[in-house]
């Protein structure tokens, strides 16, 4: 489990009102050779940039977990991503676009 920040690209429909995520990423380990990689691929793919690492990859148990559902759910389909979005608004000197 890790931490990125992100910030929705201008086109993304997410845009207009988010000024930003951290996004709590889960992957089943040894699921990705490079879980950061496969982490950012999945979120430009949502539309977003990672701008930074809030966290290093960790493994832990579920115990530990911020979202116990969310870790059961990483164990079966293998990866789970989190967008907790802030609004523009409130983003102050936080990532804005």
């Amino acid at each position: 489990m890790f931490t990125l920040e992100a910030r929705p690209r201008a086109d993304s429909p997410d845009f207009i009102e988010a000024g930003g995520a951290y996004v709590t990423c889960y992957q089943k380990p040894g699921f990705a050779d490079d879980p950061m990689r496969r982490a950012s691929e999945f979120i430009r793919e949502q539309g977003w940039v990672v701008v930074a690492v809030e966290d290093e990859p960790v493994e832990i148990d579920r115990d530990h977990a911020p979202n116990a559902d969310h870790f059961d759910q990483a164990l079966v389909e293998d990866e789970v991503y989190v967008f907790n979005q802030w609004p523009v608004d409130d983003a102050d000197d936080q990532t804005r676009h």
